[in-house]
């Protein structure tokens, strides 16, 4: 009862905006309302920015999106994040703008209907400027230092004017692609889709009509969640997401992938490595007695360097912690699985502090006490 109550208050303060101290660090098995690997600390919960499906991280900053809107914290500090401003956007409960992406000045977020450009370089009072009607797209991405969005249906907005979005393409058109999700820019100009086919594209000399490079495509034609090329395309490797609902993720469900990207300038192509899925079972072993879906938003430690530690947000399975080798072999090295929880994504703060965004708990703040 004691330990209900002290995790109780400690939330109560969070939310109130008073800080809170950290919490000790637990050893393995189960905490206040937590399961961990040994090398996974708990330090706080921040309970308000529940529903959120994702985030970003831009210097330091912390950018947020849930039902009711956006809310930016100051990560100065990454075991005390202070919440800045607010900006009211109703989004559809569950589904609010999941990969929010912004370069710190504008922001995108597209909801009921319409594809809004808020400015954030007021941290403390960001205010929506544009939009663009009839371009509501599941996720929208800054393309070129945010002069042009991308949507995951194809749109490509022109923002050299963000007062005035302005429609001037279709990244899809004369492109086969299927099951589009999001697409991410690997360096200015150079666009990753998560589609199937995995698209690389080439819109540096007409963002407006951008050419492809090469593709990635698998013979059993799952979905393609999120990806991401980390170190602006200089690894070896690219790392994929697929999604799946559960309620378990074995074999024909959604993984977590490595692909050979190496080929990419001589064969036009790149292929898969490795994939790795989690199985179900119980808490005190790591693992959940099921799943509502398969994987979800990731992101590399900073360290990370063809191969390394990842952070992901895998819904009833929690945090997983997961390591690649240099050659593109997936293992895991730890696991923070909260009681309730349905985690949508897990962000570096810094080379220690992982924000585990949940569904139902808001941001978990973790501690990740092992070296990479």
């Amino acid at each position: 009862m004691r330990k209900l109550l002290a995790t109780l208050a400690l939330g109560a303060l969070v939310a109130s905006g008073v800080p809170a101290a950290a919490a000790p660090t637990t050893d393995a098995g189960p905490g206040p309302g937590y399961f961990a690997s040994d090398n996974v600390e708990w330090i706080t919960n921040i309970p308000v920015n529940l529903d959120s499906a994702g985030a970003r991280i831009v210097g330091n900053y912390f950018y947020i999106t849930t039902s009711n809107g956006l809310t930016i914290y100051d990560i100065s500090e990454p075991e005390a994040p202070a919440r800045l401003g607010f900006l009211p956007m109703p989004q559809q409960p569950y589904f609010a703008e999941e990969d929010v992406d912004t370069n710190g000045k504008i922001l995108l977020i597209s909801t009921i209907g319409s594809l809004y450009v808020v400015d954030v370089e007021d941290k403390a009072n960001p205010v929506s400027i544009g939009e663009i009607a009839d371009a509501d797209e599941h996720t929208y991405t800054c393309v070129l230092d945010c002069t042009y969005a991308y949507g995951s249906e194809g749109a490509i907005i022109s923002l050299k004017d963000p007062t005035s979005p302005k429609r001037v393409g279709d990244w899809t058109e004369g492109n086969e692609v299927q099951s589009t999700h999001d697409v991410t820019e690997v360096k200015p100009g150079l666009i990753m889709t998560s589609s199937q086919p995995l698209r690389y594209l080439d819109a540096r000399k007409n963002p407006a009509k951008p050419k492809t490079i090469a593709l990635g495509q698998n013979e059993d034609g799952r979905f393609i969640h999120s990806n991401l090329w980390p170190n602006k395309g200089k690894d070896r490797m690219l790392l994929v997401g697929g999604e799946s609902g559960g309620p378990t993720c074995d074999e024909s469900d959604g993984a977590f992938m490595t692909w050979d990207v190496t080929k990419v300038a001589r064969t036009h192509s790149f292929k898969m490595i490795d994939e790795y899925r989690v199985k179900n079972g119980l808490p005190t072993d790591g693992d959940a007695p099921a799943n509502l879906y398969c994987t979800h938003w990731f992101d590399t430690h900073p360290t990370y360097r063809n191969g390394g530690l990842v952070a992901m947000g895998w819904y009833e399975h929690g945090t997983r912690f997961l390591t690649v080798s240099p050659k593109g072999k997936i293992g895991e090295a730890g696991y923070f699985i909260p009681v309730g929880g349905s985690t949508s994504a897990a962000y570096w703060a810094n080379g220690e502090i992982v924000y585990a965004v949940d569904y139902n708990r808001g941001i978990d703040i973790l501690r990740f006490t092992d070296k990479p």
